[in-house]
């Protein structure tokens, strides 16, 4: 303890005499209110275009601007054709607007890049957008807000053909001669999870489930964009309802039947194609819009030769599907409900 001692009186002592490295205090950073920020536009960029087009409509490709300075004038336009003159207001961060995509009908479809541009006094902006035809390779990867990119997070648009009426018989007649492939049942869409279990569960497919908030038949495009080799022998589609409650239900869903019908068209091969009509929704707000999209998805399956399996009808009626206890109802039908449409599910992917 006197030797310990010692150390620190001559320690104190030493420090006392400023032999010892003063130390520097670490140094404060300034205080956001006194050093000024530096803002970040965001680039021009295409905000929503469609995942689907017919080369016989006119479709747009909504954009987004940044507005870093009211009165500037600048164009957006296709490189090659007439652009698109504008003026940025004042009082706004941001403008958006709609830009037509270039198809001609009748004109083949030349897979690749499309190259929008935006001319502002800050710079120029090229927006690039990936065009494919449904009969061909999907480049589809990912979705961004919901809609399809490819890997370079490029804009995709499959360009498809609309069926016309008076070829319908003769279209119908080539499919039925085509050969069906012998490759693995896919189950693709929502699995219509319930309380931990699902209504694919124990059938024998490969599962691919595509799911997103507001644009579950975007998603379904990205998990079929690769396909098994050989291709399947059958297709089933699960819709799910996350289209209408997620409140961005269009009537375009039907065109995921036409896109997969034609696509396999092309490659020479006729698979079963099976479309699952959702089961009914727990909130009677959307049954009007329920029934509306039923509607619409089985014209899709009657015109585009796609069998149909009816889970409303294989679940029965949500207040009872769907029902935990007084008052506490899933999503998705559950227990003998959910067993039933298991069922019909299975039996559509037998061979």
């Amino acid at each position: 303890m006197v030797i310990r001692s010692a150390l620190i009186c001559a320690a104190i002592a030493t420090l006392a005499a400023g032999d010892a490295t003063p130390v520097t205090a670490p140094a404060i950073p300034p205080s956001p209110s006194t050093a000024p920020g530096i803002r970040i536009w965001p680039k021009p960029a295409f905000s929503h275009w469609p995942a689907v087009a017919f080369a016989d409509e006119t479709r747009n490709l909504a954009f987004s601007l940044p507005v870093r300075r009211a009165g500037v004038t600048g164009t957006i336009g296709w490189q090659g054709l007439a652009a698109l003159p504008f003026t940025l207001p004042s009082g706004a961060e941001s403008i958006s607007g709609l830009l037509p995509l270039p198809l001609v009908a009748g004109q083949p479809i030349q897979p690749g890049r499309l190259l929008a541009q935006v001319k502002l006094a800050e710079a120029d902006t090229d927006l690039p957008v990936t065009v494919a035809a449904v009969g061909g390779t999907w480049p589809m990867r990912a979705l961004r807000n919901g809609f399809p990119v490819d890997g370079d997070d490029v804009p995709v648009v499959l360009v498809d053909r609309r069926l016309d009426p008076t070829e319908k018989r003769r279209w119908s007649l080539l499919v039925r001669e085509l050969p069906r492939p012998t490759g693995p049942v896919i189950l693709v869409g929502d699995p219509l999870e319930s309380l931990g279990s699902n209504a694919w569960t124990g059938i024998e497919a490969e599962r691919r489930p595509a799911l997103d908030q507001r644009y579950p038949h975007h998603a379904v495009l990205v998990a079929l964009a690769t396909l098994p080799d050989p291709l399947p022998r059958t297709v089933i589609w699960c819709p799910g309802n996350q289209a209408i409650i997620g409140g961005a239900w269009t009537e375009e869903e039907d065109r995921v039947a036409s896109a997969l019908r034609n696509r396999f068209t092309a490659q020479g091969a006729r698979p079963r194609l099976v479309l699952a009509l959702p089961p009914q929704p727990v909130e009677e707000r959307l049954a009007e819009r329920q029934r509306e999209r039923r509607e619409i998805l089985q014209r899709a399956a009657i015109a585009y030769d796609w069998d149909v399996v009816d889970l409303e009808r294989a679940a029965g009626p949500a207040a009872s599907a769907n029902r935990v206890a007084e008052g506490l109802f899933t999503t998705y039908p559950t227990g003998p409900a959910q067993e039933r449409m298991r069922a019909a599910l299975k039996d559509a992917a037998r061979p």
